[in-house]
């Protein structure tokens, strides 16, 4: 199989189209309420991939989905383009999945739709193995903390000295959006040049 950028016969829609697309043409399919509900629901694991009374999973994901994962990934993908805030606690339960890649999703999602789930968050960033995961829970608390949320703040601060410099400068970009958002320059990392 190819993965370059040009489509072939042989080539699934999932790498053919952009996510953008394959969600549009999910919401003219099923709607919007339908859509949204089917994602919620697969991302919280309370549908899967093949159930029979949902649509087929290439909708959102343009091909099977092979591991099982990547149905709730691509729920997350669905949720960042068609959303209500009934999924809210579908997104909190996906903070804590097995899976990194739903992890992961879901605190972009966080990010996104700037949920108030700091505290789940904050564990992400503590306590969670992947980097990848790390850094979007960074970013997630760049858009969502406050100068009040201290075990926030505190976490962050102590990343910025992080042997992984992408985690370290994800911290260090979340402290500068919390400090602008809150006129809270002293939350700020102080430039180093």
């Amino acid at each position: 199989m190819s993965f370059s950028s040009h489509s072939s016969p042989n080539t699934p829609d999932h790498f053919a189209k952009p996510v953008t697309t394959r969600i549009a043409t999910a919401v003219e399919t099923l709607g919007y309420t339908t859509l949204v509900d089917w994602a919620m629901r697969l991302l919280s694991g309370d549908a899967a991939p093949g159930d029979e009374t949902d649509p087929d999973i290439k909708l959102l994901g343009g091909m099977d989905a092979i591991e099982p994962y990547m149905a709730r990934v691509w729920a997350g993908q669905a949720l960042l383009h068609a959303w209500h805030h009934t999924a809210a606690p579908a997104v909190q339960a996906a903070l804590h999945d097995e899976d990194w890649q739903v992890r992961e999703i879901a605190a972009q999602l966080v990010k996104h739709h700037k949920l108030e789930l700091v505290p789940d968050v904050v564990e992400l960033l503590a306590d969670d193995a992947y980097p990848h995961v790390r850094v979007a829970a960074a970013e997630a608390l760049g858009a969502t903390a406050t100068p009040q949320h201290d075990q926030a703040i505190d976490r962050l601060q102590r990343l910025v000295v992080d042997p992984n410099s992408v985690l370290a400068a994800a911290a260090e970009d979340a402290l500068g959006e919390i400090a602008k958002r809150h006129n809270r320059p002293d939350l700020a990392v102080a430039s180093r040049y």
